[in-house]
Parts: structure tokens; sequence; C-alpha cells
């Protein structure tokens, strides 16, 4: 007798597994994986959609760095530093500041030599406009010595003001606040009017071009 009950509940339970299986012939097979590990598990729920990228804080927009130069050595000695900070405003446009001082030396002779230094600040703002390719303004506020013809060549000092216009070339490296290389050509719109008091015709501007050239890291 229990092995009669034995066998029906058996053959119940195969056919019922049976008729599950063939209760929708029409039903596609269960997807397969390309490489044959089994059908893909199907989820009961569609799958979360992954938190948006979060907006960068205002410290990541922080910019940091600064240029080396002018340097030279020898016959006339030259060394300047310029730290600079700033902060990206947008994804393009980057405004900043800094402070500059130039030293520079001149020797005549073994004995006979002369130096003076100038320093100051400037503003600027960089835009990008395609993939490296940025323009550039910047306003510089200099203090500079310069020799008054008219007093037995005495130096004096005076600010000296410069509104420069042009454009950069970017390289990224990837740090945090020092982002990229820019290799930077600056035209001086201010040049011709940083004259010499007692004689105009010597610009007293540091360098002997109305161009700029600056290499920064920013």
């Amino acid at each position: 007798m229990r092995k009669l009950f034995l066998g029906l509940v058996v053959a119940s339970l195969w056919a019922f597994g049976a008729a599950a299986q063939t209760a929708n012939p029409d039903a596609p097979p269960p997807p397969v994986r390309p490489n044959n590990d089994g059908p893909i598990k199907v989820l009961d729920a569609p799958p979360r959609k992954q938190d948006p990228e979060r907006p960068p804080s205002p410290l990541d927009r922080l910019r940091l760095g600064g240029s080396i130069g002018p340097l030279s050595f020898g016959t006339v000695t030259s060394i300047g530093v310029s730290p600079v900070a700033g902060y990206q405003v947008t994804n393009r446009l980057s405004l900043g500041g800094g402070f500059t001082y130039q030293y520079t030396q001149l020797r005549y002779s073994p004995t006979l030599k002369s130096s003076y230094d100038n320093y100051g600040g400037r503003v600027f703002g960089m835009f990008n406009v395609y993939e490296s390719i940025n323009l550039n303004a910047e306003y510089e506020s200099l203090n500079v010595q310069y020799r008054d013809y008219n007093a037995s060549g005495v130096r004096k000092r005076t600010w000296i003001n410069s509104a420069m216009v042009g454009a950069s070339y970017s390289t990224p490296i990837g740090g945090r606040f020092i982002k990229a290389f820019n290799l930077m050509l600056l035209y001086n719109l201010s040049y011709n009017n940083l004259v010499n008091p007692s004689y105009p015709a010597e610009n007293i501007y540091p360098t002997s071009s109305p161009l700029v050239i600056r290499a920064v890291l920013f």
C-alpha cells in the first residue's frame, strides 16, 4: 500500500513538471551567455540608475601654479618668480591673479656692476576656445626702477601698468590644483607708453619687446 502511494506521488510530480514546461510552448528559451556560462539571470525589477556625477566642489575648482623667469646668467643676470592662484569659474573660463618679483644684475666689468629689482602683481583671465587653445587677457602693474637722466642718472622708482592680450596652448598634467602646463604669447598693448619720464626714447618695461612669452603651470 505504501509503495502504491509513493508511486502515485512521484507520478503526480512528474506530470505537474511536464505540464509546466509545456504550458507555453511558444515562449522563447531563456537567454544564454555567449561564453556558455548558463542562462542570464532575469531580475524581478529593473536595475537602479547610477547616481549622477557629483559636481565639483569649490575646492575642486581652485587652481594654483606660477612661473619662473625670465632666467639668464652672465653679463646680464635675471631671475624672476611669479606664483599665481585662480578659480575655475566654468568649464571654459578661469580667473586668477598673482605676484611678480624680478631681480636683474648688469655686469659692465669684473668690478663694475649694477642691479635693480621690480615687483608687482597681475590679474588675468583664460578662456578655452577649442581643445587645448585658449584666449588670454591680463592686466599687470609693476613697480620698476629707472635712471633719471635729469638728475645725473639717479635711480628712481615708478609704477607702470600694462594691458595684455594673447593666446596660450595648454597641456594637461593631471594635478588636482595644478592642472596644465601653459605656453603663453601675450602682446603688451601699453608698451609704447611705458617710457622713462626723463628720456622718452627709453622704454622701462622689463622686456625689450611688446611681446611677452610665459611658460606657466596653472
